[in-house]
């Protein structure tokens, strides 16, 4: 009987020890080149089908059905549209979450016909963001085949409204029962590590007045004239510092016609700084002069905030954390030398960020062209991409 129960035991063990056995590099780079026409054939697909922010749900159901058949565990969904599965590795050891997000910018309308030339594929929205959380799937179908359990506990999320202010990573993080270790969000170009979280908050700024006659305008107070003054004022604080601040006043609005004095005339503004507390000065600032300007010549003054995306820095830049090092170290296997931190991203990293959680962006393709119609991506990037994923899980103890 112990002599039975002793060979069953090594047997286990033997399983349990290959089953966790680590993957080479040069395992892992066979096995995408390997699959590189299964993989290509699947991106086409899922690029084909619409995924505009809040409108996402046919892209919402290709995953999830995906997730489910390639046999991730605790496979979920919630009520805005993001979707989860997981993969157990060391009970004991860290979680990481890796996620990239489902939606584009475009109309739901818009034709999505990928077409293949010289090497680029191009379709809207081939390069952002498609490509990463279609390569989640990949990574797990390779781990499988490698016959590789990883070191840390995994949980693959394909997100939703990333384009809307990141609004699916917000909400999933906001509600998870318990926060993940590390986060690697995949976006943006391959071959960028970014480490920090650029801050956007967009508003719409409104001075309103009395209607009336152009007969009746001199000297009345006109919510056109009142706007004029405060974008005047606003744009007294677009200086150079440090850290540095943006200001954009984009799109202006209002009246009814050109006979009548403008009751409500409005614009936007678009503030952006890697510091969250210099965005707050300057949107204090900005609009402490807008409100007097508006206030001074007769009219009312209200702002909407219409889009909030957080800004956060980690410390030392995020140059010790162990996830940033497995990005670095895998990059430069596949030949990207010494690689910058960037620390101006706008990803659903910035949201990890900014709840302090070690976190890395790094991007799946090269594109060019992104958000517009003439998107295009190079349909031989997407293997490297799903490389160094692999070889940052790997590096990941």
């Amino acid at each position: 009987m112990n002599v039975l129960f002793l060979a069953l035991g090594v047997v286990f063990f033997s399983v349990v020890c290959c089953r966790r056995a680590a993957a080479s590099d040069e395992a892992i780079a066979a096995y995408v080149d390997k699959n590189g026409e299964a993989m290509l054939k699947e991106w086409l697909e899922v690029m084909s089908i619409p995924g505009k922010s809040r409108e996402e749900q046919k892209r919402t159901a290709w995953f999830e059905a995906k997730f489910r058949e390639i046999g991730l565990k605790d496979v979920g969904k919630d009520d805005v549209g993001n979707v989860w599965g997981s993969i157990k590795g060391n009970p004991g050891k860290e979680t990481v979450i890796i996620t990239g997000h489902m939606d584009s910018v475009f109309a739901i309308d818009t034709p999505l016909n990928p077409e293949i030339r010289d090497g680029w594929i191009y379709c809207p929205g081939a390069s952002d963001d498609v490509p990463a959380p279609l390569a989640l799937t990949w990574m797990k179908r390779a781990l499988d085949a490698l016959g590789v359990t990883p070191a840390l506990n995994v949980l693959f999320l394909a997100t939703v409204q990333e384009e809307v202010g990141l609004r699916g990573m917000k909400h999933y993080l906001t509600h998870a029962a318990k926060k993940p270790d590390m986060v690697v969000a995949v976006d943006g170009q391959l071959g960028e590590v970014i480490t920090g979280g650029l801050g956007i908050d967009w508003f719409r700024a409104y001075a309103t007045t009395p209607a009336g006659h152009t007969l009746k305008s001199t000297g009345s107070p006109s919510a056109v004239k009142s706007l004029a003054l405060a974008i005047t004022e606003a744009y007294k604080f677009q200086v150079e510092q440090d850290p540095p601040v943006f200001l954009n006043l984009g799109v202006i609005g209002g009246g009814t016609t050109e006979n009548a004095i403008c009751e409500e005339a409005w614009v936007t503004l678009d503030m952006r700084s890697t510091s969250a507390e210099a965005l707050k000065k300057l949107e204090d600032n900005v609009f402490s002069a807008m409100e007097k300007a508006i206030t001074g010549s007769g009219a009312a003054f209200r702002k909407e905030q219409t889009s909030d995306i957080a800004a956060g820095q980690q410390p030392g830049a995020g140059k010790d954390l162990k996830v940033v090092h497995a990005a670095l170290d895998a990059l430069k296997v596949l030949g990207y030398g010494d690689l910058p931190l960037k620390n101006d991203g706008s990803t659903d990293g910035n949201i990890s960020i900014s709840m302090g959680i070690p976190t890395v962006t790094v991007g799946i393709v090269y594109g060019e062209n992104w958000h517009s119609t003439k998107e295009r991506a190079k349909a031989d990037s997407f293997a490297v991409g799903l490389k160094q994923l692999l070889m940052m899980v790997e590096r990941l103890k």
